[in-house]
């Protein structure tokens, strides 16, 4: 479902793509609150919906991503964020699609199973429903898919602790994201696979975070006190990284690599702490997410199911890109968030 997939997929839709991009208009966007956050632009192609669950650094890199293939493709984009809550999130689509009469959809789920009274609905209206970052439970009504690849990830995070394994044994603190989000339960599980059978990488504490800065604090802290010993952690998205940094901080380990006291870190997402920190030599890898990907590939699923043709594959998984302190400076500009 990589690289042949995908030469496959862009070959279907190249056509549509090339053929809307010379229609493109300004883009508009409204926040949830219902304000304009963009420049109001015609949407020649029609309107496309966004439906976020959140919005922290990776979304609105997500969000750029969106707002600049729609407008190189004609379309205008309104956004709405659900603030972490599903029931929001449903009934925001539920404006988008009967209210607003929005063209097209593209999702990302707070809730992988709860989003299927959403695409149930998108479908009854014909109105095509793409799944971005999160997957969906339920797969068969929506128009396309694309994600990163959580296991894949984990596995390239676990791999960066394997070869530090080499020079010291390591004992591991593991992060774990919210249990509701395939991304969470995926790196968790590579991560797991990738250091299975390692003897001197060993997980010795597991703390669930439910993606909770708050929460990620507090099991860091505790962890570093009852096991003193720690010497590398496992971050499975950026997102929490402040917070490890703080735990870090006040145990008096939050120091650059090469020194006694540095604890390994490898985390994912590629966002602006990630890439601070791997500037400042505090962080030992990043597993960057491609979130242009993600953007460009769902604006033309939707242009190609508009013009009539069948969105193939229907699912796409992108693997992330390793950034280590070795190939920093030729790889990072590769990074969205170290170019932001």
């Amino acid at each position: 479902m990589h690289a042949h997939s995908l030469v496959r997929y862009t070959a279907a839709v190249a056509g549509s793509v090339l053929l809307l991009a010379g229609c493109g208009s300004s883009t508009g966007s409204t926040t949830a609150a219902g304000g304009s956050s963009g420049s109001g632009g015609s949407g020649a192609k029609g309107t496309i919906g966004v439906s976020f669950d959140l919005l922290n650094a990776i979304r609105q890199a997500e969000k750029s991503a969106i707002e600049k293939a729609a407008s190189s493709a004609g379309y205008k984009v309104v956004f709405d964020v659900a603030d972490s809550d599903p029931q929001k999130q449903s009934s925001q689509i539920q404006d988008l699609i009967q209210t607003r009469r929005v063209s097209a959809l593209i999702v990302i789920a707070q809730d992988g199973q709860q989003i299927a009274s959403s695409v149930s609905l998108a479908k009854a209206h014909k109105v095509p429903f793409v799944a971005i970052d999160r997957a969906v439970a339920d797969q068969k009504d929506i128009t396309f898919q694309i994600t990163g690849d959580p296991v894949a990830d984990g596995r390239a995070s676990a791999a960066e602790f394997v070869d530090a394994a080499k020079s010291k044994p390591l004992k591991v603190l593991e992060l774990v994201g919210a249990l509701t989000d395939q991304n969470a339960i995926g790196r968790r599980d590579g991560f797991n696979q990738g250091l299975n059978g390692v003897a001197d990488a060993t997980v010795v504490s597991q703390v669930p975070t439910d993606w909770d800065p708050t929460q990620a604090l507090d099991g860091a802290s505790n962890a570093l006190q009852k096991n003193p010993d720690i010497n590398a952690i496992f971050i499975p998205s950026d997102f929490l990284l402040p917070s490890v940094q703080s735990a870090l901080k006040s145990a008096g380990r939050l120091v650059p690599v090469g020194d006694p006291k540095h604890v390994f870190l490898v985390t994912i997402d590629g966002d602006q702490n990630g890439c601070k920190a791997m500037k400042d030599k505090t962080l030992d890898a990043d597993i960057a997410t491609p979130v242009d990907d993600f953007g460009r590939q769902a604006v033309s699923a939707i242009a190609a199911a508009q013009a009539g043709h069948a969105v193939s594959p229907a699912s796409v998984q992108t693997k992330g890109l390793t950034l280590d302190q070795a190939g920093f400076a030729a790889t990072s500009a590769q990074v969205w968030g170290c170019a932001a």
